[in-house]
This record gives C-alpha cells, sequence and structure tokens, in this order.
C-alpha cells in the first residue's frame, strides 16, 4: 500500500509456526514487505490480496512466491474470486471514480489485461461472486452474479449484476447496506445493515425475499461464510475490537483474534486467513470528496499485515505471520508509488484554471525528483525522497496581499467581503457580508439559523470586543420537557432539535457598534441576496454533504425541495439558487435584526417549528441578544493571544496549549522535528479539563484560571517526559500524579477510583479530544452500535494593514445542523438542543435560555504587549475537535517558524484524541500526511499511537482561515480542505483589484 511507502520504516514479517496448517515459507526481499488488505481464499486454496494498490496471488497451501496480477498507478483493492477460480472481480479507481473491474488469473498467478465490468458514475465496490445459481422466484440469481454495494454512506445499497450486464437492487432496505458475502451454495447472503441507527449483521433469503438479523449487539463489519456455511466470521471496529464466528442462526458468537480484521476462510474449513486494519476511517468532517472514496487502509499502514489462524479457537491462539512479496523490480515499484503520489496531488491542487504556473513548477519538480526515487534501495529511503518532493510543492492555493484582505471558505463569500471594501466599509462591515453569504453558498456549515463569535479589533482599541451570539435553549425545553424525546433520547435529527438561533443578532450588533457608518445594514446582505436569487455553484463540499447525510435531508420537504430538486442530490458544480432564502434575507436588510427576531420570518419558524415538536415560542426568539463579552487573553513568546470566551472553551484550550509548550525554549517545525512535536502533543494532553469549569456565565460562574495561569501550565509540564509519550493512567484528569514527586504519586488515603476514573474523564472532554473514528464512522456506527453526524462550521477573517481585524467563527452544529428547512424560508437550522449534559443539576445543564458550549475558536495575536502591541494573525478554524488543532497548528507555524498565512495553513495537522477501553484506554494522535517519516518512527518509538488519516500528498482535516498583518499590507491565505480563496484589495500598480503571491 502506498502509505506504507511514505510513512513506514522497513517492515521485517517473520514466520511462526502455524499449529492449525502447514508451516508458511518465507519469500524473496521481505524485508521490505508491504501490508496486505482484503484476503480472499479460491476454491483451490490460492489466497488473493490487496497490497500497495495491486492484486497479489500466492499458490494453495503458502507454497510459492506470491504473484501480482495487476500493476500500475490505480488503486486496485477487494478481489473475489469467480466460482470456477479463473478470474478475480476487484473495485478500482482506474477510470477515475470506483468501479467494478475484472482480471483473468492463471494457475500460475499469469494475469490478462483488466477489463472493466461497472460503468455507473456512482461509487461501486465491495464485490462477491455468488458460487451457484439460486431460484429466486421469478427473478432467479445465476451462478456467476457479482453481488457489490452502489453509493457511499447512507445511500450504500447491495446490487446484483448478471452474467448478462444486467442490474438490479437485491434488497428493498432503507438503511446503509454493505459488505455482501454470499454463502457456499448461494442461498443465503450476509451482509450489514444500517437499521434504526445501528449496524446489524443480517442474512438474506434471495429465493424468499425475506431476512432477519443474526447480530445486532456489535459494530460488524465485513463477514465472511465458513464452506460448510454453518458458521460466518466477522470483524468489529469498536467497542470490543476484534474477530468473531458466529453461528449462521445466530446461536452464539464467540471471538477468535482481539485484532481488527478482515477474515476470509480457506477451502477446508480449518483456517482463517486475517489482514490486520489501520483504525477506523474518521468520520466526515467538512472534507469533500475529491478522490472517489477513501478507506482507512489506503491511508495508514497496515497494523500487523497477513495472519493465519485456526478457526475456531481461544483469541489468536496459533497465529502464524504470512510472508508477503517484496518488490521483484524495484525500480519499477518506486516509479508507481512516486507517480501515484505525483498524479494524485496534481489532480487535487493543480488542475484548475488558475494553477497553471503552480503546475508548471510542480511538473518541473517530478523531473528533479523522480530519478531519485526511482534509484531508492529501501522503502524508507523512497519515503524520505517523496516527503521531500512534497516539502518542495509550490502553493495548494494562492494567497493575496493588499492593503485589506479577506480569508474564507468560499470565493464568492471572499468577493462578498472585497465589494464592501472597496465600497469604503471597514473590516467589520466586510465581515458581515462574508457571514451572509457564506449561509448562501456553505448552507450545510453555517447561516442565519446558527451560531458563533466575533472577534474585533479596530483602532485604537485597547484590547479587541468579542461578540458572542451562541444559541439559547427555549424557555420551555428544559430537560424536564420529554417531548422532543424518542425512546428516551433526543432525536438524530429534524426540527424539534433547533434552539433560539443567534448569528443575525450578532451580525445586526457588530455592525451597529463596530461598522464604518458609510454603508447601510442592506447593503452588507446585498451580496449574499444576490448570490441566492441568481444561484452557485455546488461546492464538492455541500456536494459530499449531501450525499452523505442524505437520508436525514430527505425526510423534511423543504430541505428535499432546496437540495433534492430531482430525487437526487446536488452534485458539485450545479446550480444552487434559493429564492425563499433570498426573500428571507430580505426581509432582515429590510428590518434588521427585528424581521428574524419579531417580524415576518420569526412568525413562519415558530409556526413551523413548534408545529413540529418544537418548544420554541414567539417569546423565545424576541428576548434574544448578542452579548459582549471579554476575549480569553493569554501570552506566547513575546505575544499577546486573544480567543473565544465562555460558554465556548476554545479559546481557553489553546492559551492553555500554548501555556505548555512555551517551555520547549526552541521550537522547530513542528512537521520536522521530532522533539517538537512529542512536546506539542504532550502539552495538548495536559490541557485542563472544561468539565465544571466553562459554560454559560450568565447561569453558572465560569474559572478559566487553571487554563491561563503560566503557574498552572508550569506545574502541569513537570509530568513532560521528552523520551517517554503520557498515558492517561499518567494524568487521571486534574489529578495529575506524574506531576507530584515519585513518592507521593501513590493514591492518597480516602481517594476513590470513582474519583479519580471521573477526573480522566474529564480530562478527556479538553485536553484530548474523544475519538470520534471510534465512535461514529461515517454513517457506519462504532461504539455502541450509534449513528451519529461530525461538527460542521466554517471560520473567516479580515483585515487591513492598519491593524483593523475581524476573526469569526460561526456553525450550525453538525453538517446540515438538524436538516430541516422552514418550507419558504430556505436556511437550515442548528441542532444544538441535544448538546447539554442530560443531568439537569449538572453544570452547564439545559435549563430555561441556557446557552450551549462549543470548541470555537477565532483568534487575534498581537506582537508585544499594552499599548506597543500591533496585531501579526488573525485565525479561526472549522471542525469540531480539529479547530483547535488547526488554530494551535497556525499559531505555531507563523510565530515559531516564520510561516506566512498560505504555509501555516497547508501545514498538515494533528489532533490528540482519547480512545475508550481498559485500563483508563489510550491516546491516539491522528495525523494528516506530510510529516516527515523520520519524525512518525521518532513518534511511535516514543510510545504515541499514531493514525494517518490522509493520502500522501493529500491535506484534509480542520479547514482554517488566516490573514498574517504586517506595517501596511496584510496577506489572506487559502486552505485547500474545503473550497478556501483569499482576495485583497489595493495591490501595488493594480488600484483596488488585490493581487496574488
Amino acid at each position: 500500500m502506498l502509505a506504507s511507502v511514505l510513512l513506514a520504516l522497513a517492515h521485517v514479517v517473520q514466520a511462526t509456526r502455524d499449529t492449525s496448517g502447514p508451516a508458511a515459507r518465507p519469500a524473496d526481499a521481505v524485508a521490505d514487505a508491504p501490508a496486505a488488505s482484503d484476503p480472499a481464499y479460491a476454491g483451490d486454496g490460492r489466497l488473493a490480496v490487496a497490497m500497495r494498490g495491486d492484486l497479489w496471488v500466492r499458490a494453495a497451501g503458502g507454497a510459492g512466491r506470491w504473484v501480482r496480477v495487476t500493476s500500475g498507478s490505480a488503486w486496485d483493492r477487494e478481489p473475489a474470486w469467480t466460482p470456477d477460480g479463473s478470474a478475480l472481480v476487484f473495485a478500482s479507481d482506474r477510470a477515475g471514480g470506483s468501479d467494478l473491474w475484472r482480471v483473468r488469473v492463471g494457475a500460475s498467478g499469469a494475469a490478462g489485461a483488466p477489463e472493466r465490468v461497472t460503468t455507473s458514475p456512482e461509487w461501486d465496490g465491495e464485490p462477491r461472486v455468488v458460487p451457484a445459481a439460486v431460484a429466486a422466484g421469478a427473478r432467479p440469481i445465476p451462478a456467476g452474479t457479482i453481488i457489490f454495494v452502489r453509493g457511499r454512506g447512507p445511500t450504500a445499497r447491495l446490487w446484483l449484476r448478471a452474467p448478462n450486464g444486467a442490474e438490479r437492487r437485491l434488497t428493498s432496505g432503507k438503511g446503509a447496506e454493505r459488505w455482501p458475502a454470499p454463502s457456499p451454495d448461494g442461498a443465503r447472503i450476509a451482509y450489514v445493515a444500517t437499521l434504526d441507527e445501528r449496524p446489524q449483521l443480517r442474512v438474506h433469503w434471495p429465493a424468499g425475499d425475506s431476512g432477519r438479523t443474526i447480530v445486532g449487539d456489535r459494530a460488524a463489519e465485513r463477514p465472511v461464510w465458513s464452506p460448510g456455511g454453518d458458521r460466518i466470521a466477522f470483524g468489529t471496529r469498536a467497542g470490543r475490537v476484534g474477530v468473531w464466528v458466529a453461528a449462521a442462526d445466530g446461536r452464539y458468537v464467540n471471538l477468535v483474534s482481539a485484532r481488527r480484521a478482515a477474515a476470509a476462510w480457506s477451502p477446508d474449513g480449518r483456517t482463517l486467513a486475517l489482514a490486520e486494519l489501520p483504525r477506523a476511517e474518521p468520520a466526515y468532517n467538512g472534507d469533500p470528496d475529491r478522490l472517489g472514496g477513501r478507506e482507512g487502509a489506503d491511508a495508514a499502514p497496515g497494523a500487523g499485515g497477513l495472519w493465519l489462524i485456526a478457526a475456531p479457537a481461544p483469541p489468536d491462539a496459533g497465529t502464524a505471520a504470512v510472508p508477503l512479496a517484496g518488490p521483484a523490480d524495484r525500480r519499477a515499484w518506486n516509479a508507481e508509488a512516486f507517480d501515484r503520489v505525483w498524479s494524485r496531488t496534481a489532480r487535487l491542487y493543480y488542475a484548475g484554471p488558475d494553477a497553471a504556473r503552480r503546475r508548471a513548477r510542480w511538473e518541473a519538480l517530478k523531473g528533479a525528483y523522480r530519478p531519485r526515487a526511482l534509484a531508492s534501495r529501501t522503502d524508507a529511503e523512497l519515503a524520505s525522497v517523496t516527503h521531500e518532493l512534497l516539502r518542495a510543492r509550490p502553493p495548494l492555493r494562492e494567497a493575496a496581499t493588499g492593503r485589506a484582505a479577506v480569508s474564507s471558505a468560499h470565493p464568492v463569500a471572499t468577493e462578498a467581503g472585497l465589494e464592501i471594501l472597496r465600497r469604503g466599509g471597514n473590516v467589520v462591515d466586510a465581515a458581515v457580508a462574508v457571514s451572509f453569504a457564506l449561509g448562501v453558498v456553505e448552507p450545510d456549515a453555517s447561516g442565519v439559523g446558527g451560531y458563533g463569535q466575533m472577534l474585533i479589533n479596530l483602532r485604537p482599541m485597547r484590547e479587541p470586543a468579542l461578540i458572542e451570539f451562541m444559541t439559547r435553549a427555549p424557555e420551555a425545553a428544559s430537560l424536564a420537557d420529554a417531548a422532543p424525546l424518542r425512546n428516551g433520547q433526543p432525536p438524530s435529527d429534524g426540527p424539534a432539535l433547533a434552539n433560539v438561533p443567534g448569528a443575525v443578532a450578532g451580525m445586526y450588533l457588530a455592525w451597529q457598534k463596530y461598522g464604518s457608518g458609510k454603508l447601510r445594514w442592506a447593503d452588507l446582505l446585498a451580496p449574499a441576496i444576490r448570490a441566492a436569487e441568481r444561484g452557485v455553484p455546488v461546492s464538492e463540499g455541500l456536494a459530499t454533504t449531501l450525499a452523505t447525510e442524505r437520508e436525514h435531508f430527505l425526510k423534511y420537504e423543504g430541505s428535499r425541495a432546496l437540495f433534492f430538486p430531482r430525487g437526487e442530490p446536488l452534485r458539485a458544480g450545479d446550480a444552487l439558487r434559493n429564492p425563499d432564502l433570498a426573500w428571507t434575507l430580505r426581509q432582515i436588510a429590510d428590518s434588521g435584526a427585528n424581521a428574524f427576531y419579531r417580524g415576518a420570518v420569526a412568525r413562519r419558524m415558530v409556526a413551523d417549528l413548534r408545529g413540529r415538536g418544537n418548544a420554541m415560542r414567539p417569546a423565545d426568539l424576541a428576548r434574544y441578544f448578542a452579548a459582549e463579552r471579554a476575549p480569553v487573553a493569554g501570552s506566547y513568546r513575546g505575544h499577546t493571544i486573544y480567543s473565544s470566551a465562555p460558554p465556548v472553551s476554545g479559546g481557553a484550550t489553546l492559551v492553555a496549549q500554548l501555556n505548555a509548550i512555551e517551555a520547549v525554549r526552541a521550537p522547530r517545525l513542528y512537521t520536522e522535528d521530532a522533539p517538537t512535536l512529542h512536546a506539542m502533543i504532550e502539552a495538548w494532553k495536559l490541557v485542563p479539563g472544561t468539565r465544571g469549569r466553562v459554560a454559560d456565565p450568565g447561569l453558572w460562574p465560569v474559572r478559566t484560571e487553571a487554563f491561563l495561569s503560566k503557574d498552572s501550565a508550569r506545574a502541569r509540564w513537570r509530568c513532560f517526559d521528552p523520551r517517554r509519550a503520557l498515558t492517561p493512567n499518567d494524568i487521571r484528569g486534574d489529578t495529575l500524579p506524574c506531576a507530584r514527586p515519585p513518592d507521593e504519586r501513590v493514591r492518597r488515603p480516602g481517594a476513590t477510583a470513582a474519583a479519580t476514573e471521573g477526573a480522566g474523564a474529564d480530562h478527556a472532554a479538553a485536553g484530548a479530544a474523544p475519538l470520534d473514528s471510534h465512535d461514529c464512522v461515517g454513517h457506519d456506527a462504532g461504539a455502541g452500535g450509534r449513528v451519529c453526524h461530525m461538527t460542521g462550521t466554517t471560520s473567516f477573517a479580515v483585515a487591513d494593514g492598519e491593524g483593523n481585524v475581524v476573526s469569526t467563527t460561526q456553525t450550525l452544529g453538525t453538517w446540515g445542523g438538524n436538516f430541516h428547512v422552514t418550507p419558504g424560508l430556505g436556511f437550515l437550522y442548528n441542532d444544538k438542543l441535544a448538546s447539554y449534559p442530560s443531568d439537569p443539576d449538572e453544570y452547564g445543564a439545559r435549563l430555561p435560555n441556557a446557552r450551549h458550549g462549543s470548541s470555537l475558536a477565532p483568534t487575534i495575536v498581537f506582537r508585544g504587549s499594552a499599548a506597543a502591541r500591533r496585531p501579526v494573525l488573525a485565525a479561526g478554524a472549522a471542525g469540531n475537535a480539529w479547530i483547535t488543532a488547526a488554530v494551535y497548528s497556525i499559531v505555531a507555524g507563523v510565530l515559531d517558524a516564520g510561516l506566512g498565512a498560505q504555509r501555516a495553513l497547508e501545514l498538515p495537522r494533528f489532533l490528540v484524541t482519547r480512545q475508550q477501553g481498559d485500563a483508563g484506554g489510550e491516546f491516539v494522535v491522528q495525523l494528516e500526511s506530510g510529516f516527515a517519516p523520520s519524525v512518525v518512527s521518532a513518534l511511535e518509538a516514543r510510545g504515541h499511537r499514531v493514525q494517518l488519516i490522509s493520502l500522501p500528498g493529500e491535506v484534509r482535516m480542520g479547514y482554517a482561515a488566516a490573514i498574517t498583518i504586517g506595517r501596511g499590507e496584510v496577506t489572506a491565505g487559502a486552505d485547500p480542505r474545503r473550497a478556501g480563496a483569499a482576495g485583497a484589495i489595493g495591490c501595488a500598480g493594480r488600484g483596488d483589484q488585490g493581487c496574488r503571491r
């Protein structure tokens, strides 16, 4: 696999004695053996796997060498044998998307040219071939029929493709369906379905068009039948991770291996081949689907290769490692790996009409680095060369420099801000225009139904002002009100989840108090109204949200009409016209915030929401107000940091991170220096927990001293060990036994286990984010089997060369908010009613009119302090836990490494997460591609558990905005993780047209 080329050191595979079968013999060149995935046995015992994006086959019984049957820069995966063993059907991106292909394979392993099987524009994958004919009433299923998955996320469904090419759906279910597995007699098909928002291992009988759930209490994946058809092996990826064997009727379920792995059952029924899988793929977090699908195994090296195990048996008894093939032709092997990275990067970032100059530079770098890559003698050497290539690549997007600039998530929104600046508006006027425009072009991320915080610095302010416009719970929607609940739990979507929105009030207050006074309120909404009326092209990000959250949007007529005009989700490039939103914005433009909170818009909102189970009343809207609060403030290496204020915790978390890392005297660029990255990770772990400290300051006391105090940071830094990664057991929340002298680290008399565990849980709420990829994986359920949604947010910044700056983060909560559009209004609502603790006596609980918490972190950084200070950076980010991750990395990149806005935005990011489990669980560090291979290895040597979450060359998580501010000139960056765009006005020689650098 390609990622193993780039980020894994030489991986030595040694065979051990297999008590369940013949001993395996080492293959050639196993010192550079890659990881394997997707094992599949033929009837004669030949074993096929996917390695490095190619398919490989080994003869029955482990005899002979691995033979590669496909090659090239395409990513081939998921092989499935035809009944006679003459060919493999597999999934591949050879035609650009994900389709099914077939390749003939001889007994010796010799292969023909791959032939395309499916041509649908939808995502096709996970094929299996029916081994025997099935008499399914009037629609029999012939032997050789391919069963596969078409669609992704909630739209994934099982399809059949007959030998004559006819295609049809297999089942009529409404939930997502994955991983079909026909039984040996073809009469039954096992698969995993999402029903009632939980994954269930089911068996379907095509002959009777019926089915039943076999296993419904765990997050099942990748089922496979035993040769006798009496048992099913399957994996689980959350909760108790492992490989299990169940009776075909579900009478029993036994654990076979504690590894997370894909299984294949040998034809004699005695052995399971297990291809160990990496950690579950992170859930959708606003990262556009630009690659036609991504599996976790594509981004990360295999966890442990390929194993053989007796089945059934005690967990992992008699496990034997299987030697995997190394490169027979090293130069050809290197060429494929290098070209795959280069081509993917070119397709993602240098294919647009405005990228011609950057594409030419990328072409030149290929000529410079490819000969070195081909000459590499090991994967480690190849990884080093490829990393040098990526480090030298031209910017992925264009920055913009001028006397004033805008950085936002969409070019239409950036242009809205520039239009206001050209007309003489100040940075606040421009920010208001950007805010409303983003609600038009990114309606899934923010809008008038949402909330956020805006940080403002206008000369000659003594310190920045912060406008807080978080949502409030309706007065009647306290925890005593059970009306919104279903089976005692909040629904996963819908009108009942909406809190009173704050965005309109926040923007109106900003304009009234801090606007230039030169432009009317209506002028600031004009660009957004124009975009809603005329229409805008659907971005890749919005298209991905609509496809990913399809089943939730389709529940509501207003959402269907807006986003699914022909019954299918709008695709990237389609025109999104929203005359209803234009009407809403025009009411607000004509009558100010009153139109939204007391006028015609308010009346429509209440009538619709209350009619659908929401507790909101006219008085809840009329009483809403945006508040001015003191921003959180801290210092870092001669700079002053201002960020978000309670009830938001992101600013406090950021200051605590920087307070801790300040102990490192001479930090270097963290992507290239293991000691610096290790220290930044450990500083994150040592951030205090927010539970009991940060909530609505109007209802609870707020205590931020532990975050802001340098003394607190120094005390916590006593836990830091430059040679070893901290574990949850070292920290135990705020008890910090690691910070006490060794003889005091035993538990104090009277300290209870419950108190210690509670502190650990508190720590997980702030320092290390709960590991979302294990709690919900896209629309596949994780621990507890629940389906959930990832947080959807946007951020932007506006600044000028005189030191006037705005940084704003605004959101709906999740991507798509509550997925409901009131007919005639044209916008989505937030979903924050379910975001409060469930105990009414708990700190931060859902009391009447309570404002909810969040991790937003709009930030402004000043050089110096007091009257001598001047702003040098504005930044903000999106993506739940990735918000602070992104701002943390940007601040470190600019202040510690001297990077500009664009380079800082393009830095690969990392997130410290916590996976729950036995003995307090473990910390997991998620990394984007782009860290030096030596740095990744050094992290692992210190004991860090690393999860790679993007493909080589790809930046993916935590969209951000950033502007660096000089004297008389500012530079805005454009984050390539979404449709980020930078614009400026007042460049030398170009009047107010701006320029790019």
